[in-house]
């Protein structure tokens, strides 16, 4: 029996110590009266945004004869066996019956005791917050503790002989989300500019940590976004089968994965998984507001409970409009616009997208009697021209009116654009004066008389002849 306790103590020696000191930043909160403590030393959680909520469950009672290694471990009141891989006597003594002289427990053990302790209620719950860096727990009894996390896996097993100081090693999965495909890109992936009907390409990394459990990635986009259903995973350059994770859209979300347990579990720490999918820019993305792409995981103990800051990007579009005036600013009707990017094809919007096309077939916008001209909508980034291709009668065509929309501005000066187009009246043909006509007809009928006396004077010639 004596060995079986050395053994039993070995196995549940202190081996996990504080490493940061942070007491400026620990918890202290009390169980009791008892005379142990537990301290926790937190894992660096940056900045997710989830509390976490620690359990401590007790396993088994521990008496404590002031010897280093004198502890008896026994039932707790209620329980009547030990869990499986360990044995009680007749007397509730508890003892190890895995392999003799080992000084950790197999994974097999520590299901056994999650298993067993799953339905009792822990000694206390301890909720931290992102500033929390330590935990101390007082007033404990002799015990040896069962510590479960909800960020991920079993924090540890350990017994108070009479502190415990344990490390929680799981880690929070950094997630980043980043445009990679669209005309202009931010250097930073985190805005863009497309063109309406154009494809966009999204991707998130999620980065393995250990504890990793339960992660699910949700993403969300707005309207003018309509997602491609071509959902990509893959770790390392290759592809990941989809039996490793399913693929739906939970309530508010675009799109949801989730990862099987067994697939992250069997991922080396820190590999990052890449996950890349596409979305089509719709004609409701003609707006004044950006479409956004929202994307953050859900992971730990308990599927949901813990998330990581939500990651977003944008994607924009721009938009020319023309006012159509006369040169005393009076709006004109009836002037007929095309517009031109600069390889000379022309806008037209068909079916939801802007294409560029020949002029025979493009869209022609005609001002309305307040001098407006519907807006061509929906553009990338790139320089345009501004064709009037028929002037209101009365006027002459105005010349060509350029634009440029800038990659990396997004600024309403730089994405609506608008320009005042005039056309002036034709000139008249130049006159002769003040007479005007008057010296044409003066001429005229001087002719006229002229050629009347030649022939009268000719007819009396020929009569004087006879």
């Amino acid at each position: 029996m004596k060995t079986s306790k050395k053994v039993l103590a070995i196995l549940l020696a202190l081996a996990l110590v504080s490493v940061f000191g942070l007491t400026a930043f620990a918890k202290t909160v009390s169980a009791g009266n008892g005379p142990a403590t537990i301290t926790i030393t937190l894992p660096d959680v940056g900045d997710r945004t989830a509390n976490n909520t620690y359990d401590v469950y007790k396993v088994f009672d521990a008496e404590n004869d002031g010897e280093s290694d004198g502890i008896n471990y026994k039932l707790v009141p209620g329980k009547t066996t030990a869990p499986a891989g360990f044995t009680a006597d007749a007397n509730g003594y508890v003892s190890y019956a895995g392999t003799p002289g080992t000084t950790e427990l197999t994974q097999t053990d520590i299901d056994n005791i999650a298993s067993y302790v799953r339905r009792d209620t822990p000694v206390i719950s301890v909720n931290t917050t992102n500033e929390d860096k330590e935990i101390v727990i007082t007033g404990l009894d002799y015990g040896y503790y069962y510590i479960t996390t909800t960020t991920g896996t079993l924090v540890t097993v350990d017994s108070t002989n009479p502190n415990a100081n344990v490390q929680d090693k799981n880690e929070v999965p950094p997630v980043d989300k980043k445009i990679t495909g669209a005309h202009y890109v931010d250097a930073d992936g985190q805005k863009a500019l497309e063109q309406v009907g154009q494809d966009v390409t999204f991707t998130a990394t999620i980065t393995k940590k250990a504890g990793a459990e339960n992660y699910e990635f949700h993403d969300k986009m707005t309207s003018g976004l309509s997602y491609n259903n071509d959902v990509v995973v893959t770790v390392n350059g290759a592809v990941v089968p989809r039996a490793n994770y399913t693929v739906g859209a939970d309530e508010g979300d675009t799109l949801t994965i989730r990862f099987n347990n067994d697939y992250i579990e069997g991922l080396a720490d820190d590999t990052v998984i890449t996950i890349t999918y596409s979305a089509k820019i719709t004609e409701s993305a003609v707006t004044n507001d950006p479409e956004k792409n929202t994307a953050y995981l859900t992971y730990g103990h308990v599927p949901g409970d813990n998330s990581t800051p939500i990651k977003e990007v944008e994607v924009y579009n721009a938009t020319i409009s023309v006012n159509k005036t006369d040169d005393s600013n009076k709006p004109l009707a009836g002037a007929e616009f095309v517009l031109k990017n600069s390889e000379n094809k022309y806008y037209k919007l068909d079916n939801g997208a802007v294409t560029w096309v020949d002029l025979d077939q493009a869209d022609v916008h005609t001002s309305v009697a307040d001098g407006t001209v519907p807006a061509f909508t929906g553009l990338a980034d790139g320089t345009y021209a501004l064709v009037e291709t028929k002037a209101p009668a009365g006027y002459n065509k105005a010349e060509d009116t350029n634009f440029t929309v800038a990659g990396g501005d997004y600024t309403a000066a730089n994405l609506e654009q608008t320009a005042t187009v005039v056309n002036n009246k034709g000139p008249e043909l130049p006159s002769t004066g003040g007479i005007g006509t008057t010296i044409f007809y003066i001429v005229g009928s001087v002719l006229l008389l002229a050629a009347a006396i030649v022939l009268i004077a000719k007819r009396r010639t020929a009569s004087d002849v006879a």
